[in-house]
């Protein structure tokens, strides 16, 4: 009893790593608490599968499914129920039943090479897509659900319950999946593609990734990004406006704080009402409109996120006294925060293209420093004592070369360098080490990195250079994100990040550093952008300058998608047809067989009603009474035994090929007879 609940515990363990692998391209659209939710379900089923009592299992996987049950409605009543919201539960607890309805046919499968080999084509095609963004992780899993691949095989032989494999083939397919695997990763230029084994093990860890999108906390930046498209904001306005949600002045060196806030920094505001100090931008053209924001998933509204720039909130609940605080050193609004089903609204201003005013102004940054205020020079110039000098050289080399002399020019040389230089890449960023300067990572060491790197580094550079920027994290909203006529829909993957230029006599201007974004207002012209840990969206601003390391980056890794999926599609049509003809070629065979038996039978005189056991006199008047127990065990085991026992058997054409032999001899033994 305990030898059989091993061997089916070992079976089902084996079952659950392989679909966990096989699906694991599919969970990465999950938040990560909730697939290891989902694993570790789909785990206690397959325990519960290895009792030996039917009743008992019947039982175990009832009660699991009831706390599967149980736990969805807990996270739909805590989500609000409405079925915009909701719908992410619905999509997580169909996983958990795709799960289980593949390891039931794994169950089916791994007895029956052919079929096994052909799940296995459709899971590495996933697995190679993994490979893509992660190509440590999507290598390392592909030769994990090799091995668990031919671990099954071997077990299934063992069991005795599975034909004998080709190894041959199982050899060749499964050199054929790591090449393609291989190759994809090598051709995307993510990362190393034979790292040592720790890094594999460490790439697998759920917790390696540093970043999932939008955040308050910025304190320490750095680490890959891994996105979540699930909607958490819809915006209602008449075209797609970027929302900026917080605003940072104090650089650390890890990252980006919030500086010091005393009651003189904090003003309030009542719904309805300009806010106090007016908008952050003075003297530049702009055009109003009423924009409403509905909370659809779980993100931190304390700092509200808005359009850029609110002149008043017309809407706004969770309020006391109608009135809500503003942080006037950096601009952020304060409020409590919303949950799904909550909403508000503003009315904001958006400039018409500031940037050609700016572009436009003479008058050297030298000349107009002394103009910026006090107060905006202590907290938006500062930089941490222990940066390194090498930052602000080049920060000063770079506007030398650039002949830049205003403000705007200044700004523009500092962007245009980073998009020359740097690269843009989600995957394997590094996270500072202990008292190295996050930005001087970046721009001496990685030259990789998404929004948080250049952004980060743009504000620096700046501030070494005496100009006033800040950091800022809200959502990138473009073209792509409209649902429906004057509807947009956010998610996590839209998280971005830029920064914000103090120009005196104008005020806070936004820019992108990032390569390949721009922001909303800005004109056609300007290089496309999107959504952090996205492409650009060419088709909203044009094509993105072909220097840019991203748009290289597309062509590289779209020929390998291509390839490896006909490859995969081609292997598919091969089995299936490899199996159609051997199916029928066993059919005709099998039909030769009985042709042949029914002339024994007419050569014996017997009737059709007559069974193999019957033929004996055929095979002793051909003198081979000794073969026909062998060749009738060979025959019934054909006919009535399981696959594993007619594999080691002889076929129909061996069988067919004896009792012709049996057939010609029993004839020229009744010739001779007649003479």
């Amino acid at each position: 009893m305990t030898r059989q609940l091993t061997r089916r515990l070992v079976r089902n363990l084996l079952c659950f790593a392989w679909v966990v692998i096989a699906l694991s391209p599919v969970a990465g659209v999950f938040a990560r608490r909730a697939a290891l939710e989902v694993e570790a379900f789909w785990l206690a089923m397959c325990l519960a599968a290895a009792l030996a009592n039917r009743w008992q299992r019947v039982a175990a996987w009832m009660a699991l499914a009831s706390v599967q049950a149980a736990a969805v409605a807990e996270a739909a009543r805590v989500a609000g129920w409405p079925w915009s919201v909701a719908d992410t539960v619905w999509r997580l607890y169909a996983f958990s039943l795709a799960g289980l309805a593949a390891m039931a046919l794994v169950r089916y499968a791994y007895r029956r090479p052919l079929t096994w080999l052909l799940y296995n084509a459709v899971a590495q095609t996933g697995l190679v897509a993994v490979s893509l963004a992660h190509p440590v992780a999507g290598v390392g899993l592909e030769l994990v659900c090799l091995a668990v691949m031919l671990a099954l095989f071997a077990y299934g032989r063992w069991e005795g319950e599975a034909g004998e494999p080709d190894w041959r083939r199982v050899a060749r397919v499964g050199a054929g999946v790591l090449l393609c695997g291989a190759l994809c990763a090598f051709l995307a230029p993510k990362g190393a593609l034979a790292p040592s084994v720790a890094r594999i093990v460490m790439s697998l860890v759920p917790q390696t990734p540093a970043r999932t999108g939008y955040s308050l906390d910025d304190s320490h930046l750095g680490g890959s990004l891994v996105t979540d498209p699930q909607p958490i904001l819809e915006v209602r306005a008449p075209i797609p406006l970027d929302l900026r949600g917080q605003v940072l002045s104090d650089y650390t060196g890890q990252g980006w704080v919030s500086v010091p806030l005393d009651g003189s920094d904090v003003a309030t505001a009542a719904v309805g009402q300009p806010l106090p100090g007016g908008l952050p931008f003075a003297r530049l053209p702009y055009r109003t409109m009423d924009v409403a924001v509905s909370v659809k998933g779980a993100v931190n509204t304390s700092d509200l996120l808005a359009p850029y720039a609110v002149d008043r909130v017309l809407r706004l609940p969770g309020l006391y006294g109608n009135e809500f605080a503003i942080d006037t050193l950096q601009g952020n609004i304060k409020a409590a925060p919303l949950g799904p089903g909550e909403s508000y609204e503003l009315e904001v201003a958006v400039p018409n293209n500031p940037y050609a005013r700016l572009a436009s102004l003479s008058v050297p940054f030298a000349d107009v420093r002394r103009d910026i205020p006090a107060s905006t020079r202590a907290v938006d110039t500062q930089l941490p004592a222990e940066l390194p000098a090498s930052v602000r050289q080049l920060a000063a080399r770079i506007v030398t070369n650039a002949h830049a002399v205003t403000e705007y020019e200044m700004v523009n040389a500092i962007i245009q360098y980073l998009a020359a230089h740097e690269g843009y890449d989600v995957s394997d960023v590094p996270v500072p080490q202990p008292g190295e300067d996050y930005v001087a990572q970046f721009l001496f060491d990685t030259h990789r990195g998404y929004c948080d790197n250049f952004a980060s580094a743009a504000a620096v550079m700046l501030r070494a250079l005496g100009v006033p920027a800040r950091f800022v994290t809200g959502f990138a909203v473009g073209a792509d994100n409209e649902m429906a006529p004057d509807t947009y829909v956010v998610s996590e993957a839209d998280a971005h990040a830029w920064i914000e230029v103090y120009f005196p006599g104008f005020g806070w201007i936004p820019f992108d550093a990032t390569p390949g974004f721009a922001m909303t207002f800005a004109p056609s012209s300007v290089p496309g952008r999107s959504a952090t840990g996205k492409q650009p969206r060419s088709s909203r601003h044009g094509e993105a300058p072909a220097s840019l390391p991203v748009v290289r980056r597309e062509v590289r890794v779209v020929a390998p998608v291509a390839l490896g999926g006909v490859a995969a599609a081609l292997g598919a049509l091969w089995a299936v047809r490899r199996v159609r003809r051997r199916r029928k070629a066993r059919q005709g065979d099998f039909d030769a067989f009985l042709r042949l038996v029914g002339e024994a039978r007419a050569a014996l005189g017997l009737p059709p009603s007559a069974t193999l056991r019957d033929l004996r006199p055929l095979a002793e008047r051909a003198g081979a009474a000794d073969a026909f127990g062998p060749w009738l065990r060979a025959a019934e085991a054909n006919l009535y035994g399981r696959e594993w026992e007619a594999s080691k058997s002889a076929g129909w054409r061996d069988l067919s090929a004896t009792l012709v032999q049996w057939l010609e001899a029993a004839s020229r033994e009744g010739v001779a007879r007649t003479r």
